[in-house]
């Protein structure tokens, strides 16, 4: 298929009746996907827990060469123990064995074989223990398991062409494929659609792009980024898409809606799963700041960006989803802030998100759509790869300081 055409309705698979339930965030009924199972009282679910302390934790005070860490983008567990980590700064890979002992660098800035020329991006691990790394300049490049360069190549995405725009960063797939989501470019004045009047959202297809091939297939249509009809206000708290990648499957939901989509790579979909949480009020002490500032440059001057902010009645449903094991999915519940959130990034960016200081609530939740257990993850700790026994995340302590932490998965 090619790069969705935005001026005329989307291709998308939403005659299938499951896929139905996501779009511009409404729930209708799928009796048909046999997923309608609300979770039971908190009492029933099985609490499990992570070790009180990471048994690894590589980069934080320590200033050692090899170990100081900064601009994590990514970081995974190989099936022997080590540890990859994606450090930003340094454009490199960094590679330590099971107990966090450094071993060696791979990659940095440049345009030799093996090196990077763009920032990273993105980090996935092959079933085969190879990593992958996406970067901003339209790379992946290929690492063995034993950590040597193996292959790179260049990719063109499909082009955002007339009234169509990327929404949000890519997400780099374990078979070396890219998701990507299309937007409809909003014009004013020109001859792209103009605001929509009031507060609706606007659509974004969800397709999986083969940079091989160049070819881009459709996996499902969802509600893009939640934004207002004006450039001078900004929604507080706004609704947002989010994936889930695992090894062959992603899931998809709006964080507005009471359904996640269990979905193959290939657009069919699995499961349509409840989400394992109620919406909360916002309340009146995380209404008070009318305004939100930015400082933007463009070319020759910088410039202070100035919006209202508008709130809603409720916080989001939820954050985050993490696929684990099992064919199971861990959804983050939405920390009730009292600092505005506007941008997507500040929630679920690894490198700019938000610090959790009070840690984050976790459900997870079973391929039939049960939840299951119930946890918290540490204060300052941002998740990003679930195992059978083991939760793998980057920490950020009181000034700003990089970690990443290995726990155990007590169940």
């Amino acid at each position: 298929m090619n790069a969705p055409d935005c001026s005329v309705p989307y291709p998308s698979l939403l005659t299938r009746p499951c896929l139905r339930v996501l779009l511009f965030g409404s729930l209708l009924p799928y009796a048909a996907c046999d997923a309608r199972n609300e979770p039971g009282p908190d009492g029933a679910l099985a609490s499990w827990r992570l070790s009180d302390e990471p048994g690894v934790a590589i980069g934080g005070a320590d200033e050692r060469e090899g170990y100081l860490l900064h601009w994590v983008t990514g970081a995974t567990r190989l099936g022997d123990g080590r540890i990859v980590v994606a450090n930003e700064s340094t454009a490199e890979l960094k590679y330590y064995d099971p107990e966090g002992t450094h071993l060696f660098d791979v990659g940095g800035e440049g345009g030799g074989p093996g090196e990077f020329a763009g920032s990273l991006a993105r980090l996935a691990r092959t079933r085969g223990d190879s990593v992958l790394v996406l970067t901003t300049q339209s790379e992946i490049t290929r690492f063995g398991p034993d950590g040597r360069y193996a292959a790179s190549s260049r990719y063109r995405l499909p082009p955002s062409g007339h009234c169509r725009t990327i929404e949000g960063r890519e997400r780099l797939l374990p078979d070396g494929s890219i998701v990507v989501g299309y937007g409809i470019f909003i014009g004013r004045g020109g001859e792209c659609p103009p605001p929509t009047p009031g507060e609706a959202r606007q659509p974004m297809v969800v397709g999986r792009f083969v940079p091989s091939t160049e070819s881009f297939d459709t996996i499902a249509e969802l509600p893009a980024a939640e934004r207002t009809s004006d450039s001078e206000t900004m929604h507080a708290y706004p609704r947002n898409r989010v994936y889930g990648i695992g090894h062959d499957r992603i899931y998809l939901g709006d964080t507005g809606s009471d359904t996640v989509l269990a979905m193959s790579l290939s657009g069919d979909l699995i499961a349509a799963l409840p989400v394992p949480f109620e919406p909360r009020p916002v309340p009146d002490d995380a209404r008070e700041q009318l305004f939100r500032e930015m400082e933007a440059t463009r070319p020759g001057q910088r410039m202070t960006v100035r919006w209202t902010l508008i709130y809603p009645d409720r916080y989001p449903r939820y954050a985050r989803l993490v696929a684990a094991p099992g064919d199971r999915v861990w959804v983050m519940a939405y920390p009730p802030w009292k600092e505005p959130v506007v941008f997507p990034d500040e929630v679920i960016h690894p490198r700019i998100s938000w610090r959790l200081d009070e840690g984050a609530l976790w459900r997870v939740v079973d391929r039939d759509g049960s939840p299951v257990a119930e946890l918290r993850t540490p204060p300052g700790f941002f998740l990003l790869e679930v195992g059978d026994d083991y939760v793998l995340g980057i920490h950020k302590d009181e000034v700003g300081r990089e970690s990443v932490e290995v726990y155990g998965l007590i169940r």
